[in-house]
């Protein structure tokens, strides 16, 4: 090969790896974009899931942290007065008396 042949050819080398980098920079930039694009729709998704369907339901509002607590707590009022209420009939006492220190529930 002469060194004319070999110029030639690294001209038209160089001149395709500039068409390729060219070609690959302008794909690199459209997939950019269209990431961008699939980031917004799952975003404006996301939204649209909360406004429908709500929350999700693993995670609780900072005011509903204390829920259970409140629950154990009514529960354990409730037992404590039936324990109280046990213990009274046990004893021998009726619902009625003064001393009992429980009020008379209507049902």
């Amino acid at each position: 090969m002469s060194i004319a042949t070999l110029r030639d050819e690294n001209e038209q080398l160089k001149a395709l790896l500039a068409q390729t980098q060219a070609a690959l920079s302008e794909h690199q930039g459209a997939l950019a974009a269209s990431e961008e694009a699939r980031r917004r729709l799952e975003v404006i998704l996301g939204e649209l899931r909360r406004d429908r369907f709500g929350a999700k339901s693993e995670k609780l509002r900072p005011d509903q942290y204390h829920l259970p607590l409140e629950d154990a707590e009514i529960a354990q009022g409730i037992l404590d007065a039936a324990q109280e209420r046990a213990a009274a009939v046990i004893k021998g006492r009726s619902r009625s008396d003064p001393d009992q220190g429980s009020v008379k529930v209507e049902t």
